[in-house]
């Protein structure tokens, strides 16, 4: 039988189901996105979470606080937080010691409950000696357990979900930072209780990994995929798309295997190098802002007037906004080329810091121009986090493995050179000092990052032997 209804009628019907139709499929692919995360994610990524929130987020603003409030020993702060960040550095000892010994597990929960015991002693045994050496154990707890975290994956789960699954990790540990650093506002004017609170939320933390974490290699051999192999054959774009968190641990916690120091018997075949010049350039750096970050909380409360608590609100909100800047920074990245994106962000930094050192000589309030600052500097690290994996992998000679675990030993060895400078800076020059440092080295960054734009940059070949081929 015909369809007698008018003919607009019918096509008005046919949009009306057409668009039900796409809104069903609209409906069926954000069901999709939302059950992609369950595919990835384990119970034990909360304590990762835990981590970040505690050693991220926590420490950074609290420890340094609490040093000057108990001592008003302004260069006991570099001693402290040096410890800690020295302590960061034992993560390849870990990474070796489970790769021989197969032992994951007991590192993992040590790990926490070195942590936590340090925290909880701390601040019941004041004295330089006693508070470096909890924080060297404190460092070295929370490298522990990040370390651990990432092989717990590597090495037990198939190669094809390392990406994923790895990157929803990190994404657990850049909300416990955010959360932390929150957090760390209400702690602010009682030190004790909020290093005991740290300290208790390592207790479902240690709970967590109980129940999620594997208990052992499944069926198949991992022997090839474990170890250098992890390191050379995880793909540096994935690490590119997260970032590191600028204050205590960054560059450790994240990707903390990755911490080779193999590399460095590479080194006399690099020097000569654009790889080369670009490590000489990420160390400088990184050394130039090391103290500023050690005592940031101190010197944004007694040279800017701006209260810890909103200190350590704003850099929360501010690395929650950097959280988006990644994937921006790569895009930038592959546009206008990784060498000048990373020239960008040196020169955003350089103004943040120029910002709070112009302040010391301007009849002006200072707390406005230091949080401008301060942001500013936050900000940029997005940018120079994603173009500087981008460089490493980009301008290296040899291998990428060997590259990265270069790039994050010359950031972490300058960050602990950077922060026991800053005692002697702030004693006998003052606060002004932490902000020229960074001038200094950001300049000398700036400088030597010249030219690392080539057309003929490319990412170096896997295969350690193609590459030497290749260069003969």
């Amino acid at each position: 039988m015909a369809d007698t209804r008018n003919p607009g009628t019918i096509m008005g019907e046919k949009a009306i189901a057409a668009r039900i139709q796409r809104a069903r499929e609209h409906l069926d692919r954000l069901r999709a996105i939302l059950k992609e995360p369950d595919r990835w994610i384990s119970v034990w990524f909360l304590a990762y979470a835990l981590l970040g929130a505690v050693s991220s987020g926590l420490l950074p603003i609290l420890l340094p606080l609490m040093i000057v409030a108990l001592t008003h020993h302004l260069s006991w702060v570099a001693y402290v937080m040096g410890g800690f960040n020295l302590g960061l550095l034992t993560s390849p000892l870990w990474g070796n010691l489970a790769d021989s010994k197969q032992l994951h597990r007991p590192i993992f929960f040590c790990g926490f409950l070195v942590l936590l015991l340090a925290l909880v002693v701390m601040p019941f045994l004041p004295g330089i000696l006693t508070w470096s050496g909890l924080s060297l154990l404190a460092g070295a707890g929370s490298s522990a357990v990040a370390t651990m975290a990432s092989l717990f994956i590597v090495e037990f789960d198939p190669q094809n979900e390392w990406e994923p699954r790895l990157g929803w990790l990190q994404t657990f540990n850049g909300g416990g930072q955010v959360a932390g650093l929150l957090l760390a506002g209400i702690f602010v004017s009682n030190f004790k209780l909020g290093l005991i609170c740290s300290a208790l939320a390592l207790i479902p933390a240690i709970w967590l990994g109980a129940r999620g974490l594997p208990a052992g290699a499944k069926s198949y051999d991992w022997t090839v995929e474990i170890g250098n192999h992890m390191r050379r054959d995880l793909d540096w774009r994935f690490l590119a798309n997260f970032g590191r968190p600028e204050l205590l641990g960054g560059g450790l916690l994240r990707f903390s295997h990755h911490l080779s120091l193999q590399g460095v018997r590479r080194s006399g075949d690099m020097l000569h190098t654009r790889f080369g010049r670009f490590l000489i350039s990420w160390f400088a750096a990184a050394f130039g802002v090391a103290a500023f970050f050690a005592y940031f909380p101190v010197a944004m409360q007694k040279a800017y007037n701006v209260a810890p608590a909103l200190t350590s609100s704003v850099y929360a909100m501010t690395a929650a906004i950097a959280l988006v800047l990644y994937s921006v920074g790569g895009q930038l990245s592959g546009r206008f080329g990784a060498g000048r994106v990373y020239r960008w962000s040196l020169m955003l930094r350089f103004l943040g810091f120029g910002l709070l050192l112009l302040v010391f000589f301007l009849p002006i309030s200072r707390a406005p121009i230091a949080l401008a600052g301060f942001v500013l500097i936050i900000i940029a690290w997005p940018l120079q986090s994603i173009s500087g994996t981008s460089l490493t992998a980009r301008l290296t000679p040899f291998s990428q493995g060997e590259a990265m675990g270069l790039f994050n030993a010359s950031g972490a060895v300058a960050t602990v050179m950077g922060t026991f400078l800053g005692g002697p800076l702030v004693q006998f020059i003052g606060y002004p000092s932490l902000s020229a440092i960074a001038l200094v080295g950001i300049l000398l960054a700036w400088l030597t990052g010249h030219g690392l734009q080539t057309p003929d940059a490319a990412p170096a070949i896997h295969n350690d032997v193609a590459a030497q081929k290749a260069q003969s």
